[in-house]
Formats: structure tokens, sequence, C-alpha cells
């Protein structure tokens, strides 16, 4: 009985895949019938159906996606080049969803009535004018591909090719098309013959041949303006310009000097200063293929005088009063706010002054009798932001009321938040395959100590169904170290953390060093986690003190200078221990013993998601930890010397072993939006952690490993490697000192709230050193050849607020398989031969397929 468990958990999977001939049967049937889907169905008669559209070059000069998105129609989109969305359009008759439309508007309609004399709500009747799932065909229209010629053409010569051409060609297969010329409107119109005979449904390509011709390129740059102040400005600043003689004329580049030259002069003090201003002229008829470019800094739309002297816009401004308002407006009120003056500034407020003035005064840039700076306002609109603290931030600008030219009162209006909340809200949890449930008890306060800090305090109680070590898996029946059944769920986790946060560097960092743009700010973290397993009881205490800030909005930094956590196990059971002692494996044993973590981190991410519309998005995050604090020495001294079952001997603080290693991760994410219903989404993740002193092991908490559903989702948590280490997965321990992972999704939306995704995940963990115990666990050459590789499809509830993902993959590449059968097309002889061999019995192979329940997107 014992031997039949032992091999059911070899592989570690959930559902085993059986391919027989009906499985292949089924396959080709699907396949047969979305090929037979008729895309051309509710084509009207006489009409085309654009199936491709695509740019033909004379030579190369900008891309095809450059062009094709400017082009007035595109074809349906698809999915892995299947016209999705028009087959699901098509699957009911347009007309007969309409007419049933019609009808439920009517029948709404009917009970709206005896809805209102009833005095009741009456209910929405838009049923007609709601949009149907997929996309209706995209039909050929001869006026939009008249418009997309001219669209291409005026885009190239933005560009600077001048004398470009665009002509589009209609393509189809095994049939010919007969232009019938233009009417009188200039619409062009067309017939399509098959040997001879109209033919009623064609589908058609479209060619955009382009003749981009030669480039033009920039001979001189000036500029004029008629205020000599803003002249001299924009020479200082000249040696900045993003035009330079020789390049090619390109109007985003203008576009791009003309927000260089307001950015600078809006900092200089122009506040009424805007884009608008700079307009430019090209004089092509210099020769040779050259533009001479003449900046005009003028008022463009100015009926009579253009020029900038003496109007607001080229005004240079003072701020002179800067007012700030914590008040509530409310309609009809006659009530007089309180003023109070704090360097400078009136603050307005009622009854109390809810924040300190320090604190407050600490996120605004923007100062009294000082120059008006763009980059001022913004940053001080940021930080007021970034606090949390407030429900709305206007600033705004008075230039009438001030009494003389050249000077503004500047006003914030700060909407304060609700300062204290609580919550109560329950999840459901998946951690590497091992479903659970949890509640959490959350209070929160944004304005501590009225400094503007905030903090946050969490109870969390988790119930969960994890493997156990010594049983037979997470069953019903699992009994705890009291020896009493727990049921479904055999894991409890309990614990509070809190967490504050303060705007401002707490000592010892020196303040001056960083600049209050930075948006610095101090976290301090304490944990206690209690979880009693089947086989184990832990307590985790962590405390971590650090700074973070943003070096750009784009980029931030995090560096955190003390974290210490206690690791204890203070219960384990009897059937436990023998499983350690028969393991006799280091690393796991004193993965289960209490120990000390003490140490420093730094992170570092980069974050280009500032617009949801973005096509390309990058994502970095790199995080350096050093276990081994400079602290740990003088205790060192007074702690005591003892020795391990290996005979090793090694130092204790106040009776716990301290752990000591320097650890490197790195996490790289790309996401290109190929259309708004598909995107490709890649990740790449590597890590190496080297023990060293008075711990020879990474701890089970600070250890690489790969699977689970955020991973290598064809395998559960912890189930894959070291390397190609082949042994009866008895438990998800399988930790390492290195990890290298890649993943690449494709994510499409389905209907509705469904989206779909293909993926394939690759990775593996590894170990420095090569053990005995362990054979081809150690890091090679041949790494490459151990990578574990897995395939899949999924689906997401896409709520807009969470996301409720599950994964299916398939274990295409073990790497703990024999050489020449590691993959899943390749014979298995030798594994089968060795299952016989642990087992008694024979055995068979079958593909592995392992199913993961996730919240949110894996990367």
């Amino acid at each position: 009985m014992h031997r039949r468990r032992r091999a059911r958990k070899l592989g570690s999977t959930l559902l085993s895949l059986r391919i027989d001939k009906a499985h292949i049967a089924a396959g080709l049937l699907c396949l047969w019938a979305l090929a037979s889907c008729n895309s051309t169905r509710h084509v009207p008669e006489g009409e085309l159906l654009l199936r491709r559209d695509r740019v033909v070059m004379a030579e190369r000069s900008v891309t095809s996606d450059e062009l094709l998105t400017i082009a007035k129609q595109r074809p349906n989109k698809r999915i892995l080049g299947v016209p999705f969305y028009l087959y699901l359009y098509n699957l009911r008759d347009p007309q007969a969803v309409q007419a049933k439309r019609v009808r439920k508007d009517s029948l709404c309609s009917a009970a709206n009535v005896q809805r209102a004399e009833a005095g009741k709500r009456l209910r929405t009747c838009d049923h007609s004018v709601r949009g149907r799932n997929g996309e209706p065909p995209v039909i050929l229209d001869a006026e939009l591909l008249d418009r997309s010629d001219e669209q291409m053409r005026l885009y190239l010569q933005k560009e600077g090719w001048f004398r470009a051409t665009v002509k589009d060609s209609l393509q189809t297969r095994r049939r010919r098309i007969h232009p019938l010329g233009r009417d009188a409107e200039g619409r062009r119109h067309w017939v399509l013959m098959d040997r001879g005979r109209p033919y009623r449904k064609p589908k058609v390509d479209v060619e955009y041949h382009v003749q981009p011709g030669p480039r033009y390129r920039i001979r001189r740059v000036r500029f004029t303006v008629d205020d000599p102040q803003i002249e001299e400005y924009v020479q200082q600043g000249w040696e900045a310009s993003l035009l330079k003689p020789g390049d090619p004329f390109d109007a985003d580049v203008l576009d791009a000097e003309r927000a260089r030259i307001t950015e600078r002069l809006r900092d200089l003090g122009y506040l009424y200063f805007n884009r608008e201003l700079v307009q430019y002229d090209a004089d092509t008829a210099v020769g040779d293929h050259q533009v001479d470019l003449v900046l005009r800094l003028e008022r463009a739309y100015a009926k009579r005088d253009r020029g900038l002297r003496g109007t607001p816009e080229g005004t240079m401004y003072q701020i002179g009063e800067v007012t700030i308002s914590t008040t509530r407006s409310a309609r009809g009120r006659t009530v007089t706010p309180d003023t109070l003056m704090a360097k400078g500034f009136q603050l307005l407020y009622e009854e109390r002054l809810a924040y300190r003035p320090a604190a407050l005064l600490g996120a605004v840039f923007l100062q009294p009798e000082g120059r008006f700076r763009q980059s001022y306002a913004d940053r001080t609109y940021r930080r007021l932001t970034a606090l949390r603290v407030f429900d709305r931030v206007d600033i705004s600008y008075d230039t009438v009321g001030t009494g003389r030219p050249g000077l503004a009162h500047a006003r914030i209006d700060l909407l304060p938040g609700k300062v204290q909340s609580m919550s109560l809200e329950g999840f459901a949890t998946n951690r590497g395959g091992f479903l659970g449930t949890s509640v959490s008890a959350g209070y929160r306060h944004r304005n501590l100590f009225r400094g503007m800090g905030s903090v946050q305090a969490n109870l969390v109680l988790g119930l969960e169904a994890q493997q156990s070590f010594t049983g037979s898996g997470s069953s019903t029946a699992e009994t705890t170290l009291g020896g009493a059944s727990t049921g479904l769920f055999n894991t409890v986790d309990i614990g509070p953390e809190v967490t504050f946060q303060f705007p401002q560097f707490l000592l010892p960092v020196r303040r001056d060093r960083f600049a209050r743009s930075a948006n610095p700010r101090t976290t301090i973290s304490t944990l206690f986690n209690y979880q009693r397993r089947p086989d184990f009881g832990r307590t985790l205490a962590k405390t971590s003190f650090g700074y973070e800030w943003n070096e750009t909005p784009t980029r931030s930094w995090g560096i955190f200078p003390a974290e210490v956590s206690v690791i204890k196990i203070p219960q384990r059971s009897a059937a436990f221990v023998d499983y350690l002692q028969q393991a006799n494996d280091p690393v796991l044993t004193n993965s289960y013993t209490d120990h000390l973590i003490a140490g420093m981190r730094g992170v570092y991410t980069l974050n280009t998601q500032t617009a949801a519309r973005q096509r390309n998005v990058f994502f970095a995050r790199t995080s350096l930890e050093w276990a081994g604090h400079p602290l740990l020495m003088p205790l060192r001294v007074l702690g005591t010397e003892a020795q391990d079952t290996s005979g090793s001997s090694f130092y204790t603080v106040a009776g716990i072993r301290y752990a000591e290693f320097v650890k490197l991760e790195t996490d790289l994410r790309w996401r290109r939006n190929l259309h708004e219903k598909s995107s490709v989404a890649f990740r790449v993740a590597a890590g190496a952690g080297l023990p060293y002193g008075n711990l020879s092991v990474l701890p089970f908490e600070s250890a690489f490993f790969v699977g689970g559903a955020n991973g290598l989702r064809a395998w559960r948590a912890r189930s894959v490697g070291p390397g190609s280490y082949s042994a009866p997965l008895l438990a998800f321990d399988r930790i390492g000192e290195l990890r290298l992972e890649g993943n690449a999704e494709y994510r499409f939306k389905l209907v509705g709230y469904l989206e779909g995704a293909l993926f394939v995940d690759v990775g593996n963990i590894w170990n420095w050193d090569e053990d005995p115990r362990k054979p081809g666990a150690a890091i090679s050459s041949a790494f490459l050849s151990e990578l574990a590789i897995g395939a899949g499809a999924g689906a997401r509830l896409n709520f807009d607020f969470f996301i409720v993902r599950f994964d299916l993959g398939l274990q295409t590449k073990d790497p703990s398989l024999p050489r020449g059968e590691r993959w899943i097309f390749e014979p298995k002889e030798r594994h089968l031969a060795r299952l016989e061999e642990l087992t008694g019995t024979a055995a068979s192979y079958k593909p592995q397929l392992n199913f993961n329940l996730g919240i949110g997107y894996p990367f």
C-alpha cells in the first residue's frame, strides 16, 4: 500500500492526460468546424470583405506597423491568425438578433408603464442599442481606402519624405477585380469576376504600395521672437535643442522641440506660455533635398498683433501669496475659515488644523515671493497626491486681483479624505497549487500624529490544504500534531502585521542629501505569524526598517538597512523527525531548525506603465540582500559555540543559529499590446544565493524554487529540480541556490468578462556544489538541457478590480527523466523501468497536467 502511494506521487501532478484515437478525432473535428466557418456569411451581396492589409515598401524607410496604424480600415482582429471575433459575430443572424432585442425593449417599455402606475422604479430599455459579442465584418469602403492613401502620404511627408506616393491595389485568390472607375462624386467602383461570372461574396486583400522617394534633411535652423527676454532665454538653452543640422526632417522631433521650449519657458516663470505659441516654417526649395527651418514664437491665432511682448503669454510671473485650503466646500455655507500664517504660507482651516504645518508644507514647492516654476507646481501636485491623505488636489492661479502685472497668487485646495477606516475581507488563496481561504481584519490611520504618516494594522486568519511530508497529502483526513483530524484544511495561519510609513526620512539619514522632490519616505513594519501544519508548528517574527524614494516618475529605490527575522520550530511530530533523519539531507534539516536572519536589502524598480493604453510596458526589479548584519559581530562574541549533526561548528545569538548569505534577484517583464483585444507578455527571472559562514545552506524562506500558479505552471510549487535530480517526490521541498525562469504568454479577450491565454514556461533551480545524495543537482555547462518546459492554456474572469485566473499546464519537457526521454514525445523505456523497480509493479507513462487557480495575472 505504501509503494502504491509513493508511485502515485511521482511527478507531482494533479491530472494525467490519456491520448487515444477518440481524443485525436475530437481535436480534428474541432479544427474542421473552425475552418468551415464562413466569414462572409453576413457580407451584403456585391460587397468585399477586407481580409488582410499590408504595406509594400519600395525601399526600407518606415516600418509597416507605423503606416498600418494610420489606415482608416483594418481587417477583423485575429487570434493566432483566425478572425475569431468575426466568427463569434456570425454565430447568429444579425437581423434575428436585432428583432429579438426590439421585442425585449417593447416588453420592457410595456412593463415600465405598469411599474410607473405602481410607483416603482423604471428599468432601462436599451437592448436594441447594446453592442453584440464579436465584430461585424469589415466591408471594404472605397472612400476610406482613398483616405488611407492620403493619410499615409501625409504621414510620410511629416517624416521628411516630401515626394512620397501611396497607391493601393486589391488582391484576391483565383479571381480578378475589374475597376469601373469613379462616379461623378469621385467614388471608386469595381466588380469581381470568377471565370467570367460575377462572384458574390469574395474576400479581398489590400496592398498599399509606398514610394517614399528621397528623405529631406535639415540644413539650417533659426528662431524668431519679438520679446528680447524670451529670445535670450531660448538662446541660452539652444545647445539642448533637438533640431540639429544634418538630421532627417521629422515632425515628431519638431513636436518634441516645441514641448522642450515650452517646458523651459514655463519653468522660468512664463505661466501662460503654451506649445501652440511655437510655430514652424519649413523651406524645401533650398535644393539638394534639404530644409531650412524657422521657429516662430508668436500668437498664431491672434487677429492682429501676433507678438508676445506685453501679452500674458509673454509675461514672466512671480508668485505673490500661496494659500493652502483644507476646508470642505459645502453648498450655501457662510462660515469664514480660520487663517494661520506659517513660513509665509496662508493656511485656511475650520475649527482645528488637522495637519502640522511643517508636515503639510514639506510637500509644497511653490514659494511665496518666488518665481513661478511649472516643475515646482508639478512636484507639489505629485507629492500631495502621493500622501493619500487628500481625496482631491487642485492648484489654481489668480493674476487679476493681484494689483500689478507679472504677479500671480497661487491657491492649493485640498479635500481631506477619511482619516480612519476599518475593513474586513475574505480571500480564496492558492499557494503553489494548495487551495485555502483567509479572513483579514484591517485598520488604517492616514494622518498619524497629524504628520501625514500612516499606520496599517492587519490580523489574518488563514486555512489551507497543504501537502504533508509524512502523510498521503492534503486529504480530508489529515492528522495534526495533537492527533486530531482537521478535515479539509490541515494548515492554520494566524498573525498580526503593523506597518508605519512617514513622508520623510527619519534619522540617521542626512535629509539634505535627498531632494524633497524625490518623495522620500520611511517604512517600519513588524509582523508575527504562527503556522500549524500536520508535521510541525512554526513561528515567524519579523521587523523591517527602511527608506524609499523616487529617482524619476518611473524609477524608484528602496534601502532597508535593518531586517530581522526569527524563525522557530517549537513543535515537530515524531513522524516528521523520522523523515528528516531518513532523508539525511543537510539542506532540509537546517531549513526546519530554529534560525535567525539579520541583514540588509536594496531594491531598484523600473516601471514604465504611466498610461493604460501604452503599446509597450517594461518592468524591472532587482534586489540585493546581505544576511550577516554587522550588528551580529558583537553579539557573536557574547553568543555560544555549538555543533550540528554533521560536526560543523556554528555560533548562536540568544540560543538561535543565525544565517549568513548574499542573494541577488532580478525580474524583467515586457508587455506589448497588439490591439485593444490581445497582447503578449514576457518575463525573465533569475537569482543566485551564496551561503557562507555560520550556516552552510540558504534558509528555506530565502531559497529559490520554481513551479506554482505564478511560475512554471505545469508543475506544482517546489516540485522541480534541482537540476536533473530525480527521486520520488514525497514532499514539495525542492529548493536551490540558483534560479532561471522564463515565461511567455499570449492574452486575448473572448466574450464579456472572459479572457483566454496561451503560455509557455521554462525554468529550473540548481545548487552551486555537487552533493552525492542529489546527483545532477549542481549547476554545470549543460544547464540549458536541464530546463523544464511546460505549455498550456488558461481562462480568466476579468472584473477590472480583480481577475480570477484558471491555468492548465502540460509538462512538455521534464529534466528529471533520463536523457533522450525528457520531451513528451520521446520514448520512456528507462523511466518506466525505474518506476517498476521502485514500485514493484508495471507502470505506464501518461502526459502530466497541472491545474492552477490564481488571482491576477501571473506577471
